[in-house]
């Protein structure tokens, strides 16, 4: 964040010593000097509401990698629409974190995958099949011809 509102600032034409800024909301300086406000698009302050847990270590390593991954898609819709090279640099530095934060949340989750809520909790193995319809020809629903498959 703190990456982003330094070059936010710098493409507005402030300087980052906020002794030297000669102009702007003195609100805004007096409370966050340069920094980012952490507040959402509404102006709502950013509170721990935003933190999901579950308690269950492998759901939260998936909702890790997931939010990893959306973070990834902001900063690559970013990155194509921007023509400045610095500001692509710093995205492209961004981007590399977020890939490095979302291999480490798989490589925890690889190692933890047989535990938690991925465990067989007596789920039957009908549970575990499904039907792959997605391509089943003209006459397979009158022929029976959707086989089953299964996960086992």
């Amino acid at each position: 964040m703190e990456m982003v509102a330094q070059t936010i600032n710098l493409l507005n034409g402030h300087d980052v010593d906020a002794a030297k800024v000669p102009c702007g909301e003195i609100q805004s300086h007096v409370l966050l000097g340069l920094n980012p406000g952490l507040i959402n698009a509404s102006g709502y302050s950013w509170t721990a509401d935003y933190v999901t847990v579950t308690g269950d270590l492998c759901a939260d390593l998936l909702s890790n990698i997931a939010s990893e991954q959306r973070a990834k898609v902001v900063y690559e819709y970013l990155y194509r629409q921007i023509d400045d090279k610095k500001v692509r640099e710093t995205i492209d530095f961004l981007l590399n974190r977020e890939e490095a934060h979302n291999q480490m949340f798989r490589d925890a989750f690889n190692k933890v995958q047989n535990s938690g809520s991925n465990l067989d909790f007596g789920t039957t193995k009908a549970a575990k099949m499904y039907f792959s319809m997605s391509d089943p020809g003209p006459n397979a629903f009158a022929t029976g011809d959707t086989k089953p498959v299964s996960f086992e």
